[in-house]
């Protein structure tokens, strides 16, 4: 009796264990400028996040000490989740952080000025893709053909999409009135 009591028991830690190690994810960008790879290292349950650079001098991945706010979406009820672009005409990065549970995302800028990372006032809709039953994701893309930045906002159950673009006369983001099939996978 005592070996399967201490065998359920292991199972139980193992598995606990490795859930907690499935909650990390990575993304990253190269900075054109300083001609150096960044890696944005987060835990989707709490968001708590770490970037890291390459140090050159000292040939290792060091961490920054000013990171993305430790709740990058306040008030999140799902996981959440990061993707980065990187601006070739302000040689900027921008990260987007969303909880997949509602979609409310905030996007993020380096200030400088106060040498820590800002939400912008203006992000996407709350709700970027109205009626999902799954997982909202989001990505990210930059165009430097015409110098724009574009979302891609999806229910994972039903693929169904909406496509953003920032509109700088009205300043916002708008969608695009073309988007994806709703069912984008439908008899494949």
């Amino acid at each position: 009796m005592k070996h399967y009591k201490l065998l359920i028991i292991a199972l139980l830690l193992s598995t606990s264990l490795l859930k907690a190690q499935n909650n990390v994810r990575m993304t990253s960008y190269y900075d054109l400028s300083d001609k150096k790879s960044y890696y944005l290292v987060w835990d989707i349950k709490t968001g708590k996040s770490i970037q890291y650079y390459w140090n050159g001098s000292e040939t290792k991945w060091d961490a920054f000490e000013i990171n993305l706010p430790p709740q990058p979406v306040p008030g999140a009820l799902g996981n959440i989740m990061f993707d980065v672009y990187y601006d070739y005409t302000d040689a900027k990065a921008y990260y987007i952080a969303w909880d997949t549970k509602t979609g409310k995302s905030i996007q993020y800028f380096w200030d400088g000025g106060n040498t820590k990372w800002s939400p912008f006032e203006i992000n996407l809709p709350a709700n970027p893709v109205p009626g999902a039953t799954g997982e909202i994701m989001i990505k990210s893309y930059y165009d430097s053909t015409d110098d724009k930045a574009y979302y891609i906002a999806y229910d994972t159950n039903s693929g169904k999409s909406i496509q953003y673009y920032w509109d700088g006369t009205n300043t916002k983001w708008n969608a695009f009135e073309i988007n994806l099939p709703e069912k984008p996978m439908m008899g494949k």
